[in-house]
């Protein structure tokens, strides 16, 4: 089964239909099942099995967009196994995924935000830490972003960033003339301090000076957020998510968050909006509560 597996992610790198850190998702969600189902002939797979496979998965407590994903990969993975080997039946082909409510995306108050960069280390891991979260949230990153950031995608004169996002669509994004400061000091000072003499052209490297994996900034983020007292578990997205919340709450356009985002909808980004709604009925509940009808 695991020789399926490598000639169906050969053949989707070959034909350019998924992104390297899509592949990396495919080849998880597919031997995923294959644990799942075992010994099982996968020529063979009925479709009751296909749906215990999902009822599993929601049993995990997973969402539906992540259910809707893994499902997506194996009809994918089963259609390239009926056109290559005869496979007769695509189990996943009609099967329907339910549909959840979409939750409101988790945020950082702006004094949380600042208190979760001054809480890093006088460091250079510490500084490194600071400069990350702080570009990750000025430039609304999502995590692989951050972690394939490299020197050449600056343009430091312009304060600007080329970033190569979902579907290999490009955009280009600014950042605030304070952080400018910050990256040229840790360029020049941690950064280089902890490439102990290794070169590559990656902005954020981790203590052996290697670059920062998206399991590394997962990791550190998550720490970060535990030191600084935060009331909840902080992610890579909770960055981005700020980013998005704050510009709309200072008068920033959907239409604008949208491109800054990299959003090929405009429904993805309205979700932001409820947030934005949600903090103006608490702020006025707040103060209405401070003035009591006389």
């Amino acid at each position: 089964m695991n020789s399926y597996l490598k000639e169906f992610l050969s053949h989707i790198s070959a034909s350019h239909s998924a992104s390297s850190h899509t592949e990396d998702a495919y080849a998880f969600d597919v031997e995923q099942f294959l644990e799942f189902i075992e010994d099982q002939d996968l020529k063979h797979i009925p479709v009751e099995l296909a749906y215990s496979y999902v009822n599993q998965l929601y049993e995990l407590g997973l969402s539906s967009s992540s259910v809707a994903r893994k499902i997506s990969a194996l009809r994918s993975f089963f259609r390239f196994l009926q056109v290559n080997y005869g496979v007769a039946t695509n189990p996943f082909s009609t099967l329907k995924i339910r549909q959840q409510s979409r939750s409101l995306p988790k945020y950082l108050m702006f004094e949380e935000l600042r208190g979760l960069l001054d809480s890093c280390e006088a460091n250079d891991l510490g500084f490194r830490n600071r400069v990350l979260m702080e570009v990750m949230y000025a430039c609304g990153l999502r995590v692989h972003e951050a972690s394939e950031l490299k020197l050449s995608n600056f343009n430091f004169d312009e304060r600007s960033i080329r970033i190569v996002g979902k579907g290999d669509k490009e955009r280009l994004l600014f950042y605030y003339g304070a952080l400018s400061g910050r990256l040229n000091q840790y360029l020049s000072g941690s950064r280089f301090n902890l490439l102990q003499g290794k070169e590559h052209d990656y902005l954020f490297v981790n203590s052996k000076g290697d670059p920062l994996s998206v399991r590394g900034i997962q990791y550190l983020l998550e720490k970060q957020g535990e030191v600084c007292g935060l009331r909840q578990k902080l992610h890579p997205h909770m960055l981005r998510h700020s980013f998005a919340t704050h510009l709309l709450d200072n008068g920033a356009s959907l239409r604008i968050v949208q491109t800054l985002l990299g959003h090929e909808s405009l429904s993805t980004t309205q979700i932001y909006t409820h947030v934005s709604l949600s903090k103006i009925k608490k702020v006025y509940q707040e103060a209405m509560e401070k003035m009591p009808l006389t």
